[in-house]
């Protein structure tokens, strides 16, 4: 089977400058919170692609707009590599393509694309409404908070406040250091290790709070509503 093509599909993946060229928007989770669907447009490709949050694998379509038959895509997380300065968090894989299955499922059937392909982490994220999260700050500090977030998803209930002074408190880790306001439109860590994101939108009040464990194997993402104290 001939996989000149294979690598030229995933030749788009390869630099950071075209990951970064894909359209806004297109992502959707599902409703148990643990994975992210992602429909974009990419060059002159469309990828259809699923981030799955337990073990930060990626599968999917890589879909021509000439007569080639689609491509499916199997990524398994191979590193990542975090700037601090530019708030990204850089996903590395290696990936495996295939065509349609003829007769039966055989593992013959894939073959490696690629062992270095690039995703920034913001790839799966909403465009952000703001990257100003001051809104979503809970109080000037945990002395004299007037309101917490109520969040739910992948990682069960919990809540979550945010502060002026560049602390937090989650009911699943305790108190941390984290400014919130640093930390929109890009990934920051915590103290732990933990790479952590936050999307607020003030037109519908609500933060989606991403946090990513320090070896990056496993995604956390969850919806928060504002509750008063």
């Amino acid at each position: 089977m001939a996989r000149s093509w294979w690598i030229l599909a995933i030749g788009l993946l390869l630099p950071i400058p075209d990951v970064a060229r894909a359209q806004p928007g297109g992502v959707q989770w599902t409703p148990d919170a643990l994975r992210i669907l992602v429909n974009k447009d990419v060059g002159a490709e469309r990828w259809a692609i699923t981030l799955n949050l337990l073990d930060a694998t990626v599968t999917g379509n890589v879909f021509f707009t000439d007569a080639r038959p689609p491509l499916f895509l199997w990524c398994e997380r191979t590193g990542h590599n975090h700037s601090p300065s530019l708030a990204e968090l850089l996903l590395s894989y290696r990936c495996f393509g295939s065509e349609r299955a003829q007769s039966v499922f055989t593992v013959g059937d894939w073959s490696l694309v690629s062992d270095q392909v690039t995703l920034d982490g913001l790839f799966f994220a909403p465009p952000p409404e703001t990257c100003d999260l001051s809104g979503a700050f809970n109080g000037a500090n945990a002395q004299s908070a007037t309101s917490f977030w109520d969040c739910n998803g992948s990682s069960g209930p919990f809540q979550f406040q945010a502060f002026a002074d560049g602390t937090g408190f989650s009911s699943n880790i305790g108190a941390f250091a984290f400014d919130l306001a640093d930390g929109g439109c890009g990934f920051g860590q915590r103290a732990d290790g933990a790479f952590f994101n936050a999307a607020y939108s003030p037109s519908r009040q609500r933060l989606l709070l991403y946090e990513v464990d320090p070896t990056v194997s496993r995604f956390t993402l969850s919806e928060c509503v504002r509750g008063d104290l």
